[in-house]
């Protein structure tokens, strides 16, 4: 049983290694938290085959709509229709809302991939590069209202861009950036496109690291793109939701691009594996608090020397695992 999807290019990263921390079987309830192209998806439907069910979500509305053109609602191979499958725009960080919304049962693997899509990146429009003049919104769900990467250039203070620029960019130069914003601002110029950012960022830079402007450029894109889609507290919120909606032995897998959000994922996943919290000096336990979890990646899994050569983007990508007791 295989189904096949086009338009929307996006490669899957560490999809053999998800399928098995998951052990995703025939018949069982299965959530992806995060649909982009749809590769995780499709493997999914295929491991849960007809009798399973699949819900998958997104805040970008391309997303849903791509799927939804190659899967309409499903095709197997053979032609009968995928009755299983449930597509939703939404914020993963409201799954628990969004499975009771759709009487979706407590689901049996539930997995998240944290990037943004390679579409995103390159034919979205939306201003997540710095290697092509677009506007800069940077918003996954433009219909959102959420503030875009423009508005907070724009409007916030000297203070609030250097907090997003070292907390969620951890930039070496996140006060000359700033500074240079704040002056250009104060002479009654706008910043508006991604090439505007980029040269500020490059003239900001001290000369003798004007050359690696692209790092710099790369960590305040993505400190700005954290922050237009609050990601991280999104994360913070989605985890004890997911994992508490998780049938009993039911396996999370989150799969992260940089060291902000696995650290979140780590330090989560191991609060779960505690047990006693009383005092070493008590006689015996009185709290009776039992492990969650277990931790099913004992080591990060990264991608292979493989996958690495045919998908040189999934270089950062992290794999953790965890199962509910």
């Amino acid at each position: 049983m295989t189904i096949r999807m086009t338009d929307y290019h996006h490669v899957p990263v560490l999809l053999k290694e998800v399928l098995e921390v998951l052990e995703i079987k025939f018949g069982q309830n299965v959530v992806d938290g995060t649909l982009g192209g749809g590769g995780y998806t499709k493997a999914i439907l295929n491991a849960v085959g007809p009798t399973g069910n699949v819900l998958s979500i997104d805040l970008d509305i391309d997303a849903i709509e791509n799927t939804r053109k190659n899967l309409p609602p499903a095709r197997l191979a053979g032609g009968s229709e995928i009755k299983n499958l449930k597509l939703v725009h939404g914020n993963f960080a409201h799954i628990d809302t969004i499975i009771k919304n759709h009487d979706f049962s407590a689901p049996d693997a539930i997995v998240a991939d944290i990037g943004f899509s390679s579409y995103e990146l390159e034919q979205s429009g939306r201003g997540l590069s710095f290697q092509k003049k677009e506007p800069l919104d940077m918003r996954f769900d433009q219909a959102s209202g959420n503030e875009d990467a423009k508005f907070i250039l724009n409007t916030y203070n000297e203070k609030r861009l250097l907090e997003i620029f070292n907390n969620y960019g951890e930039e070496k130069f996140s006060k000359q950036i700033v500074r240079k914003i704040m002056m250009l601002r104060q002479d009654g110029e706008h910043i508006h496109y991604t090439t505007d950012l980029y040269e500020i960022i490059k003239s900001a830079l001290p000369k003798p690291v004007k050359h690696k402007a692209d790092d710099s450029a790369r960590r305040i894109f993505q400190a700005l793109r954290i922050a237009v889609n609050h990601e991280l507290s999104n994360l913070e919120e989605f985890l004890p939701k997911a994992f508490n909606i998780l049938a009993p032995g039911g396996r999370l897998a989150v799969v992260s691009f940089h060291s902000l959000e696995d650290r979140i994922v780590k330090q989560f996943f191991v609060g779960l594996t505690k047990g006693c919290v009383c005092p070493i000096d008590f006689p015996q336990c009185i709290c009776g608090k039992e492990p969650a979890g277990k931790i099913i990646t004992k080591k990060l899994v990264s991608a292979s020397e493989e996958e690495l050569r045919e998908n040189p983007r999934s270089k950062p990508a992290k794999l953790r695992a965890i199962m509910k007791l």
